[in-house]
């Protein structure tokens, strides 16, 4: 997963060569409102989980057994692989 910060338009994102979606679960269920997918080819990357206690609307998520930080800001996303 490329890090960095993209311009964020409406719930999508390009991210390198690949356009990537934040969507929201239709069925509540024990899982994270919103997840991750890359359209074209379609994947599912992972649920997004919600970070508590920060400034900016933020959610944890893992990719190829990587964990990651994602943080929604004005028009922007930013993602940075976590330590």
């Amino acid at each position: 997963m490329q890090t960095g910060t993209f311009r964020l338009q409406e719930n999508s994102f390009i991210a390198g060569n690949k356009k990537y979606v934040i969507r929201e679960r239709k069925k509540p269920t024990t899982k994270p409102k919103l997840f991750l997918i890359e359209l074209s080819p379609f994947n599912y990357i992972s649920s997004l989980f919600p970070v508590e206690n920060t400034i900016f609307e933020t959610y944890s998520f893992d990719y190829q057994e990587k964990l990651y930080n994602l943080r929604k800001l004005a028009g922007k996303v930013e993602i940075q692989e976590m330590q």
